[in-house]
């Protein structure tokens, strides 16, 4: 089967298109006010992933549902919504699940590392939740998805530069600023850190220890004298060692679940909005 993540007033073409393949629409559903899902299913099931492929080679955001069963349970559990301290949720655009009165809703399409369901992206989304006053100037570096400048955005953040060196998380990033109205003030760029200029009240850095440490100079270098820095996707027990090549910031938050683990860092202009 083929779920279609679409709009009202683009409904009828996305119908028109899927029968015009082969494909019989069988539900039409409104999990928003303006968001709508189409099911649609192929007589051979086998061409499935090769169609799906050509409608997001067209822009479409398609993707292969399960049927029934085990899959469909896994399928609907893993595209509900989440949401941070009731302040910002995070949602595949063809999640089957109703989110018209959910909170600072932000819809992902295809591509890009980051939903909000792994806890490296959760624990720096709990972060900005936290620690976005508004108004600020951030910076994503190793974007992904753009779910983390995106988030930013949502809670009050005035731009986000979004920065990676793989060309797919740029289009994704581009793209998902384009379906949550953002497109004016997130700019996706297919960059080095090195290419960025300037300084950011908020830098967040998803990336590893591997990549914070080799960054470690520049991402220091992009951080406001009142801002700060946050970096995840290490374990807890990196966290001293990693905190070390960020000096002189020192560590201003921490957050550990698991294996996973967030730093918070910033200079000595920073006054925190929540005192640790």
């Amino acid at each position: 089967m083929i779920a279609v993540a679409t709009t009202e007033d683009q409904l009828a073409g996305v119908c028109e298109r899927l029968r015009a393949l082969g494909a019989s629409v069988i539900e039409v559903s409104a999990p928003g006010d303006t968001r709508r899902v189409v099911l649609a299913r192929m007589p051979d099931e086998r061409i499935v992933a090769g169609l799906v492929a050509s409608l997001r080679a067209d822009g479409v955001m398609a993707v292969s549902r399960p049927d029934g069963g085990v899959a469909l349970k896994k399928w609907l559990r893993d595209t509900r919504p989440i949401t941070f301290d009731g302040r910002i949720t995070v949602c595949r655009a063809w999640s089957e699940h109703d989110r018209r009165c959910l909170a600072g809703l932000v819809e992902l399409g295809p591509g890009g590392f980051g939903d909000g369901r792994h806890l490296t992206t959760a624990q720096i989304i709990e972060e900005l939740v936290d620690r976005i006053a508004g108004g600020e100037r951030v910076l994503d570096v190793g974007c992904g998805s753009g779910v983390l400048g995106l988030c930013a955005l949502r809670l009050g953040a005035a731009e986000v530069v979004a920065v990676d060196v793989d060309p797919d998380a740029v289009e994704a990033a581009r793209r998902n600023a384009g379906i949550n109205g953002m497109g004016a003030r997130m700019e996706a760029r297919l960059a080095p850190l090195s290419g960025i200029e300037g300084s950011f009240d908020v830098v967040v850095a998803n990336i590893a220890r591997a990549g914070i440490v080799e960054l470690a100079s520049e991402l220091v270098a992009r951080v406001s004298p009142a801002g700060w820095l946050a970096v995840g996707g290490i374990s807890p027990s990196q966290c001293s060692q990693v905190a070390g090549f960020l000096r002189p910031l020192t560590e201003v938050g921490r957050r550990t679940s698991g294996d996973w683990a967030t730093l918070v860092l910033a200079g000595g202009g920073f006054r925190s909005i929540h005192p640790e």
